[in-house]
């Protein structure tokens, strides 16, 4: 009588567990395809296409300064065609004269682009204005001269003029303090006026240093931000 050999059951998922190096890489393979499912496929930076960089700091609305985050303007489940919210984004230095002489221009975007404008019928745009100090003598804002800006308020000099005299008329849209230009560091921006469209999905559509398909922000924002019919 011949003895029946014993037969032995290989339990696969106790050999893996008992061999530490098998375990490391099966740990490894299931973190990369967890990046792979997760991770958003669209890089930030600011080039067409990118997904706009963080911009946080306090921000003047003409009643105070308060917490301000550029991310809670944008909804990721945004379609293009359908309404949303557009964002037409201004690095601007207070003593620019550029900016000086720019400042009526974005105030005229601001009411035309507005959805409760008749004329324009289309999707809404913020209009945002970030503003630096910049390394260049004469260059010496503060956020009462901010203020002074936007409000297009006597008492402080703008641009070697008083604040009250540059382009335009008083603005009603937010200026973000930048004066440690922290953001400009971040946004890659070379000098002031610069500007930016973001879609309401917070990706890029739009930049001043790339204006060969559209001339400017306004120009662009006239183009893309249309709802479908």
């Amino acid at each position: 009588m011949h003895p029946r050999p014993m037969q032995l059951h290989e339990d696969e998922a106790a050999g893996v567990t008992d061999n530490p190096l098998l375990m490391v890489v099966a740990l490894v393979i299931a973190g990369l395809m967890i990046v792979a499912v997760t991770s958003d496929p669209v890089a930030t930076g600011t080039d067409i296409g990118d997904r706009a960089p963080e911009l946080t700091s306090m921000a003047y609305d003409g009643a105070g300064w308060a917490n301000f985050d550029l991310s809670s303007y944008f909804d990721e489940t945004w379609v293009e065609g359908q309404p949303g919210s557009w964002i037409i984004l201004e690095f601007m230095d207070t003593d620019c004269p550029y900016c000086v002489q720019r400042a009526g221009e974005l105030g005229d975007w601001d009411a035309v682009f507005d959805a409760e404008n008749p004329q324009w019928a289309n999707e809404d745009v913020q209009v945002i204005a970030v503003a630096a100090e910049l390394n260049i003598a004469g260059h010496d804002s503060s956020r009462e001269e901010i203020e002074a800006f936007r409000d297009k308020s006597a008492g402080h000099t703008c641009a070697k003029q008083d604040c009250s005299a540059r382009d335009g008329s008083a603005h009603s849209f937010p200026y973000v303090d930048d004066l440690s230009l922290d953001a400009m560091d971040t946004w890659k921006v070379r000098g002031t006026p610069t500007y930016f469209v973001i879609q309401p999905d917070g990706i890029i559509a739009w930049t001043s240093d790339n204006t060969a398909r559209y001339a400017d922000a306004g120009e662009a924002v006239a183009a893309l931000a249309v709802v479908d019919a």
